[in-house]
């Protein structure tokens, strides 16, 4: 049996200690990490999205949507890595209500696509995702409070990588 279980263990478990010494680190980390996937959808959406349907309040919606994602992702990498101190709050506020501009217009959209036998099941899921993305941010947001549910994952991190660390250690070694 490969050792695989005690090294993800260990890098899960050193991981969750980052997480609970550094939690403010770890916000940015998600912050930016958003951004980076907001940039790469909007990019997905001009690409693949709007070539799926030829009228033009689709094409649109699906435009504006992607080029404000590709702007506010870009703004939400730039800004907090340049600035500090409140730009990181107000590029949070920021990424949430694109978040949930984003979804709205993605639901709309999709609303659109109904009478064209498209299968929209994606497109909601998608769009779903936004609003979740949007909610952790919120969960985050405030200082304290995302701190604190920040250091609650990384002790979640922690018990995982300990339980899988307690797995390699105690199962059948294959020799």
């Amino acid at each position: 049996m490969k050792r695989w279980y005690l090294y993800l263990g260990s890098l899960l478990a050193l991981l969750g200690l980052m997480i609970i010494i550094f939690p403010a680190f770890w916000i940015k980390v998600v912050v930016i990490l958003l951004g980076l996937g907001m940039i790469a959808y909007g990019i997905y959406s001009l690409k693949v999205t709007k070539a799926l349907y030829d009228d033009s309040t689709f094409v649109t919606t699906i435009l504006v949507k992607s080029i404000a994602s590709i702007v506010i992702g870009a703004l939400s990498v730039i800004f907090p890595l340049a600035f500090s101190g409140t730009v990181w709050t107000v590029m949070i506020w920021i990424l949430i209500i694109s978040l949930i501009l984003s979804a709205i217009a993605g639901f709309y959209s999709a609303a659109l696509l109904k009478d064209t036998g498209i299968d929209r099941k994606n497109y909601f899921l998608e769009n779903l995702f936004l609003l979740i993305a949007a909610l952790v941010l919120i969960l985050i947001s405030p200082k304290q409070l995302g701190i604190a549910i920040v250091r609650i994952i990384g002790v979640a991190v922690m018990v995982i990588g300990g339980a899988l660390i307690a797995v390699d250690l105690t199962s059948k070694k294959d020799t």
